[in-house]
């Protein structure tokens, strides 16, 4: 059985690391949206909780 070797890579062009940092940069972004949501979220709950409480109704 007789090995077989990859071909050499070819580095990679100025445009296929633009286009890599463009995803990365979405999705870092896509993140960070979804995560400052989930904290309003939690913050508009605990401020609804402790404005109820603090009701003298």
């Amino acid at each position: 059985m007789s090995q077989t070797e990859l071909p050499p890579r070819r580095p990679r062009t100025l445009a296929e690391h633009r286009d890599a940092a463009k995803i990365v940069l979405f999705y870092a972004l896509a993140l960070g949206a979804v995560l400052f949501g989930v904290a309003a979220l939690i913050f508009g709950l605990a401020w609804a909780d402790l404005v109820d409480k603090a009701s003298p109704f």
